[in-house]
């Protein structure tokens, strides 16, 4: 049934209703979706309505004049109307020209009318009264003096700027020295030949002044402390001759060793013991040269004409093992040689990567000094590589020692190739140590005895091999020093013989109890002693701490080695002076961790069999007829039997010669020589300019004490904290920078500006 159109609304809507539900959902679908569609077109239609609408006001806004040449431009390429395009562009040309002529010249170009068109239908224009100009133009016209009178003080402000700054700069460069070993005065000489040596690397020159510092003193028996004291007493001894040979004088005492001084007295108890607690530095010094007169060096001790010492402030690191300076060393040696010129001194730096670790920030020793010479003692990443974190120390310190060394040297001396590579155009490889003189003269003994007996190198007796007491250690007891490839050779040894060889051990250390016990074994080792036979006494409290005692003495095993069952013939001797082992015949090191053994170098010069391993370490000692080198354990085995049933070569002139400090001092000079052909080399390298980066770099960092105790300062973290306290200032700045060139320069700088202005 259809609805009625002539019926009221309301019947209309019931009979839709009705519909609806009689004849199904269909109908009412088809109402829904032509309503939806209705308002589909209604949307659609609003939506082109409003495109339309912002496409004009786009082409409202954006709408710009063509210029008249673009104009003809765009009528050569239409085919039709270019006539017309032609007149279009006249007319505007005409419009633009005579709306131009209307202004003012003086009137700068119009800004851009603003792009949106509701601020340019609602913005208010300002009636331009002559009252307003005439106030607008008062403002410009003052904004304009006061413009050109600050442009004015401005200039004179920066020329005036600008001349001090280049005062202090030519002030600075007056005082600067080059730090690098190139400067047209000393090597770009016209004449002379390219192999002729630089005066500022010749320790040969006479009047040289020359400053050995290390980090360790006596009576602490290490090697960087009783090497660098033999080289600086012979170096004293050695420029004493230049100068007599030149007819040169001198009234100063021309080499200066410069030593640690411990400030802290549990330091030097836990370092030097109670037998040599010094309560002052002066006692420690009075030490030193009596030490140096038993080594028969009575003119290089005098107090007054010898080497002179001069001590720094120090700390000892239990951790580390080593001493550290505290404060700038190279401010107290200026402080103490006051009167000295050190602008052409030489610095000699044992352990140049040592000494500049945890330095105090100051200037470098290359600007301090005329020329440094750093010689390499220890192979710290070898040590920090057998440790548990080596896998992230060693490479840390492989980069921290090259760029010390780098930055704080002219020339680096290695005492064997062993070491890293610190920077290929300065280094070089060389012994530059020597031996004292007693291990020489035992040697000349050994020579007189076989030549007065007339003994020869024939094979002798077989008994000779049972004689114990022929083979020896002499060392630190540690694990490092080769131990373990010396019980490796004892059992090698032992399957080719069927014995031990006897060896008797001198020296001392930390891990000397499980060394032993890895010889002796644990059964052979000795039992820990009672306090005496059995007590009377049965009380629960005695038998107690007695269990509670042997409970403590028991130790765990270190090594696999402890459980042998047959011991072997090994005799730790303690510690004593080398130089009173004369007994013995074989020497037997088999170590490569040193970079340069003193032990194997001291037993040579004694006329000894020495049996070392074929290694770079070695490669100085291989040279000479008592050394026996291996390079497997049947070598070893195949030389201990040839040492033990034949008597050394006796010890010639010629090599005694190579023992003497006389020849290591020869060897030194001419390591640190440096020719004309290289310093042209380095200059075109231009590495000067990164060692003077990477030290700056280093003494910026150093300003701080936080990151030395992030990597492991400890005792010797706080260096700016000390130095400002022993300076007595509290401020941010110290004298040192008060008294620096920097600020010398910008005195004088203004000292000559105000005598230029009086006279003026």
């Amino acid at each position: 049934m259809l609805t009625d159109a002539s019926a009221p609304y309301h019947q209309r809507s019931i009979q839709k209703q009705t519909q609806q539900r009689t004849q199904g959902p269909a109908i009412g679908k088809t109402y829904f979706v032509r309503s939806r569609n209705a308002t589909m077109m209604k949307t659609v239609a609003v939506a082109r309505w409003c495109t339309a609408i912002v496409l004009l006001f786009f082409l409202a806004t954006t709408s710009r004049p063509i210029q008249g040449r673009k104009l003809r431009q765009l009528g050569t390429h239409l085919p039709r109307g270019g006539a017309l395009l032609d007149g279009v562009s006249t007319a505007l040309e005409q419009i633009m020209s005579n709306s131009t002529t209307m202004q003012d010249s003086s009137i700068p170009t119009p800004r851009k009318k603003n792009r949106f068109i509701l601020f340019r239908i609602f913005r208010r224009k300002k009636r331009q009264t002559p009252a307003r100009l005439k106030l607008k133009k008062k403002k410009n016209q003052t904004a304009t003096i006061f413009t050109l009178k600050m442009n004015e003080k401005l200039e004179e402000a920066r020329r005036t700027f600008l001349d001090r700054m280049a005062a202090v700069s030519f002030t600075l460069i007056n005082q600067e020295r080059d730090a690098i070993v190139v400067n047209n005065d000393t090597f770009f000489q016209l004449d002379g030949d390219d192999d002729d040596i630089t005066p500022q690397s010749d320790l040969s020159l006479p009047n040289r002044s020359i400053f050995v510092v290390t980090t360790a003193a006596l009576p602490w028996r290490t090697g960087t402390a009783v090497n660098p004291l033999l080289r600086a007493a012979y170096l004293s001894r050695k420029m004493k001759e230049i100068n007599i040979h030149t007819n040169a004088t001198s009234s100063d005492r021309m080499v200066t060793l410069v030593i640690p001084w411990l400030e802290l007295e549990e330091d030097r108890l836990e370092l030097y013991g109670n037998n040599h607690n010094f309560s002052t530095s002066q006692e420690q010094e009075d030490y030193i040269r009596d030490w140096l007169r038993g080594a028969n060096m009575n003119e290089e001790a005098d107090l007054d004409n010898g080497l002179r010492i001069l001590f720094y402030p120090a700390r000892y690191h239990s951790g580390l093992k080593s001493i550290f300076a505290m404060g700038d060393i190279c401010a107290t040696i200026r402080n103490q040689t006051e009167g000295s010129c050190l602008s052409d001194a030489v610095c000699v730096l044992e352990e140049p990567e040592h000494l500049n670790w945890y330095r105090c920030p100051g200037e470098g020793w290359t600007k301090v000094f005329g020329f440094v010479v750093g010689i390499v003692h220890t192979n710290y990443v070898e040590y920090a590589s057998g440790q548990f974190h080596g896998l992230w120390t060693a490479p840390a310190i492989q980069v921290m020692s090259s760029a010390m060394i780098r930055a704080y040297c002219h020339k680096v001396i290695k005492l064997s190739g062993v070491l890293q590579t610190y920077a290929p155009e300065k280094e070089c490889c060389e012994n530059v140590h020597g031996v004292r003189e007693d291990f020489i003269e035992e040697g000349r003994r050994r020579a007189l005895a076989a030549s007065s007996l007339n003994r020869t190198n024939s094979a002798s007796s077989a008994l000779n091999e049972e004689v114990e007491g022929q083979v020896y250690f002499i060392g630190k007891i540690l694990w490092a020093k080769g131990f373990e490839l010396m019980l490796q050779l004892q059992e090698f040894y032992y399957e080719c013989t069927g014995k031990y060889f006897a060896i008797d051990v001198y020296g001392s250390g930390p891990e000397e109890g499980e060394i032993k016990r890895a010889f002796h074994g644990r059964k052979n080792s000795g039992k820990v002693d009672s306090d005496g036979g059995e007590s009377d006494s049965d009380s629960e409290d005695t038998l107690f701490q007695e269990n509670l005692r042997k409970l403590k003495s028991i130790e765990v095993p270190k090594s696999l080695y402890e459980w042998r069952r047959k011991p072997i013939p090994a005799n730790f001797c303690g510690p004593v002076d080398h130089s009173l082992l004369g007994k013995y015949k074989t020497f037997v090191n088999p170590s490569t961790s040193e970079v340069l053994c003193t032990t194997t170098f001291e037993a040579l010069a004694m006329g000894k069999f020495v049996i070392i391993p074929v290694h770079e370490s070695n490669k100085f000692f291989l040279q000479f007829p008592n050394c026996l080198g291996y390079r497997n354990k049947w070598e070893f085995a195949a030389n201990l039997r040839w040492a033990l049933t034949h008597e050394p070569e006796p010890l010639t002139p010629e090599l005694a010669e190579e023992f003497t400090w006389e020849a290591a001092t020869d060897r030194l000079i001419r390591s640190s020589a440096i020719t004309r052909r290289e310093a042209k080399e380095r200059y075109n390298l231009g590495k000067a300019k990164l060692d003077e980066r990477i030290a700056y770099f280093h003494r910026e960092l150093g300003k701080h004490d936080t990151l030395r105790r992030v990597l492991g300062g400890g005792p010797v973290s706080y260096q700016v904290k000390y130095e400002l306290e022993r300076q007595g200032l509290d401020q941010d700045y110290s004298e040192k920078f008060l008294s620096s060139s920097f600020v010398r320069a910008i005195k004088s700088s203004f000292i000559s500006t105000n005598h230029q202005s009086e006279a003026a």
